[in-house]
């Protein structure tokens, strides 16, 4: 069968990266209707916003507004269509309903809804020829991969975030904020805030850093592109199963190492630096900003852990995206006034949630699952990196920033990674990205 022509490929990776962080809890499905010959595309679609419609359902709408009803055409799709009622029609209709010659899908559908109707066989039934396709397989890997880990794990992957100095602390001996990474970073991590459905930090980081959490885009960020932010030259590490170097979006070289980490979450990672300074993607992400606002996750201990003036801090950021996508974690065992706990309500959809110090990581990861999150973002500190490293597993990741910054004397990160866990490492301006897999405290 005809392979996954690349330009088709280059699309869908666009498509899905687009609706990455915004479809949850759907997963960012990206869908191609191509020509029966497959050198022409007709129309294409992504996931829409939560609650709005799917992949096939967007594509088919762009096809018959660009009058090709009568064409006959080929459907190339992440995901296979699903076969059940939510928000919106089963996809599966639509398929039988246009009947493409042939359908091209990446990864079969792990949501038990799905699976209780045996949809691609009722393709064939219709004559419609079904292939499993591995450049699709591909794409879905590196932008489902979240998705398949709360349906069939019940618990979000989640990327651990650390920024270092040129001696490797995190923070130094006084825990004074200071800042660590250059504009680049700067932007890029922005950026994988936005690609993450939910941002947590701890009770340490909360009290010293007064953080805000949100996706925030700047304005001036096309000189940083022009200066080389969009060539890149990733090395892999021994963490993988390769050693060779990657230069530039369009190699063609796409064996990212699978390792401990898992290919899905290391090529996502890459992505983010890849896409982030892309003129359409950049336009889309801030003409949508409100969109792409992650869950902001706060680990609260006790009471004295929230600063002067950060609840009416949330409170702006709420306003001025339109939602209120607080979560408040708070420590079972403390007590927190009235008041306070009112304060919090105010802020967030959901209701203020306990925990136990000793479960931490299991109960944190129940509640994301139960309001969709598919991919979480640890920000830190210590307390959080020691709770939730342990409990790592394949597509988990760290993203370690090595900076230039100097400082003399402070506090390294729990997280254990060396040339073992190493996946691949990038110079992404004045900072070394590095990707690191599954691994333990």
């Amino acid at each position: 069968m005809t392979p996954l022509p690349e330009k088709f490929r280059e699309e869908l990776r666009k498509l899905s990266f687009l609706s990455t962080g915004e479809s949850s809890p759907n997963p960012p499905v990206s869908c191609l209707i191509s020509d029966v010959e497959n050198t022409r595309i007709l129309a294409k679609g992504r996931t829409s916003p939560t609650g709005g419609p799917h992949a096939e359902r967007n594509a088919y709408d762009e096809f018959l507004k660009n009058g090709f009803l009568q064409k006959r055409h080929n459907v190339w799709v992440t995901l296979e269509p699903c076969t059940h009622s939510g928000k919106t029609p089963p996809c599966l209709d639509l398929i039988l309903e246009h009947k493409p010659k042939t359908l091209y899908y990446g990864r079969k559908d792990p949501n038990p809804l799905v699976r209780e109707n045996e949809g691609l066989e009722l393709c064939r039934r219709a004559g419609i020829l079904v292939v499993a396709d591995p450049g699709l397989e591909e794409i879905a890997e590196e932008s489902l991969f979240g998705f398949f880990s709360r349906i069939e794990r019940k618990r979000p992957s989640m990327i651990l975030k650390t920024a270092l100095s040129k001696e490797g602390f995190f923070s130094p001996k006084d825990k004074f904020p200071i800042r660590f990474t250059g504009d680049i970073t700067d932007h890029l991590t922005s950026i994988l805030r936005a690609k993450c459905d939910a941002v947590l930090v701890g009770p340490g980081t909360l009290f010293r850093d007064n953080p805000g959490l949100e996706f925030r885009i700047r304005e001036d960020v096309s000189p940083w592109a022009e200066s080389g932010a969009d060539v890149l030259e990733f090395e892999y590490g021994t963490g993988g199963t390769g050693t060779e170097n990657f230069t530039g979006r369009n190699s063609g070289n796409t064996d990212i190492p699978d390792g401990n980490g898992g290919f899905g979450a290391s090529y996502f990672l890459k992505n983010v630096l890849q896409y982030g300074f892309e003129p359409e993607i950049l336009g889309i992400h801030r003409k949508f900003r409100e969109r792409y606002q992650p869950y902001r996750i706060f680990i609260i201990f006790e009471e004295r852990n929230i600063p002067d003036g950060w609840i009416e801090k949330q409170r702006e950021i709420n306003e001025k995206n339109g939602s209120k996508k607080c979560v408040f974690l708070l420590n079972k065992g403390a007590f927190f006034e009235e008041r306070t706990k009112e304060q919090l309500r105010s802020l967030a959809e959901e209701e203020i949630y306990t925990f136990d110090p000793k479960t931490l990581a299991e109960e944190c990861f129940a509640f994301l699952s139960s309001i969709g999150v598919n991919l979480l973002l640890v920000e830190g500190g210590n307390l959080m990196y020691e709770t939730f490293s342990p409990k790592m597993r394949k597509n988990d990741l760290i993203l370690k920033i090595q900076t230039t910054r100097s400082v003399s004397d402070g506090i390294r990160p729990s997280l254990t990674t060396n040339e073992k866990t190493l996946l691949w490492k990038a110079n992404v301006g004045e900072d070394i990205w590095e990707a690191h897999g599954c691994l333990r405290v």
